[in-house]
């Protein structure tokens, strides 16, 4: 499987504070039977998190692949960033300094939890704008989509892709985030599901039970798509 949403990254956003922190997310990964993991530290200023693409992030990257190596963890790292959407004007003035996943076509973009239908489609049309294929970070998550959830299918229709969240599938995130998650699934509008993973106690990066549950209630085939093959496409850097 190949994880495309995870907060792994050591001492740069909410997710693994230590390198063994993150050492512990990647065996958990691992163990349930992860093989690539795209690392995608938040880039939200008005969150806190100022981590754009700079010679610190390609450090703190550098260093984590090291570290796998050095303890022979069968894994493959990947460089990402999950970019905070405000407004148009906001994005585009630091367009040059966020960082597609895997340095790619494919841009992950979070919004805030209440943050209009409006500025959804506003986002997608303004990253597509730019030459990007939006991937929207947890849709089920957001007041505007729980409301309504032909915007997902409105957003699908404008180019965008969806990743829903293994622990909203859970009830980790409310009733309402799973009942979200599951519509989307059942309309055929997710098209991956990550782990969002940041510690190893809570949201932990292991998708062996999600995917199970998948395989039971969708099909093997569905599965695939959401775990391996949608995702394949974004690490190949394929459309």
């Amino acid at each position: 499987m190949i994880d495309i949403h995870t907060h792994i990254m050591p001492g740069v956003d909410d997710g693994a504070g230590t390198l063994e922190d993150a050492l512990r997310l990647i065996r958990q990964a691992v163990e349930g039977g992860t093989r690539e993991i795209i690392l995608t530290p938040h880039c939200a200023p008005s969150y806190g998190f100022f981590n754009f693409n700079d010679y610190l992030l390609e450090e703190k990257f550098d260093m984590l692949c090291y570290a796998v190596e050095k303890e022979r963890i069968p894994v493959v790292l990947h460089p990402g960033m999950e970019v905070l959407y405000e407004s148009k004007r906001e994005f585009l003035i630091h367009i040059d300094e966020y960082f597609p996943l895997c340095g790619g076509r494919y841009f992950l973009m979070e919004f805030f939890f209440d943050a209009s239908g409006e500025n959804l489609l506003e986002g997608i049309q303004t990253v597509k704008e730019q030459g990007y294929i939006p991937v929207i970070a947890h849709p089920e998550r957001y007041e505007c989509v729980k409301k309504d959830w032909e915007l997902a299918l409105e957003g699908c229709k404008k180019g965008a892709k969806f990743q829903i969240n293994k622990s909203s599938l859970s009830g980790t995130h409310g009733e309402k985030a799973a009942r979200c998650a599951t519509c989307l699934l059942d309309m055929d509008l997710v098209d991956f599901i990550a782990s969002d993973a940041h510690h190893v106690w809570e949201r932990g990066s292991g998708l062996g039970r999600v995917c199970r549950f998948i395989e039971k209630e969708y099909g093997t085939e569905r599965a695939k798509k959401l775990f391996v093959t949608n995702p394949r496409k974004v690490v190949g850097r394929r459309k």
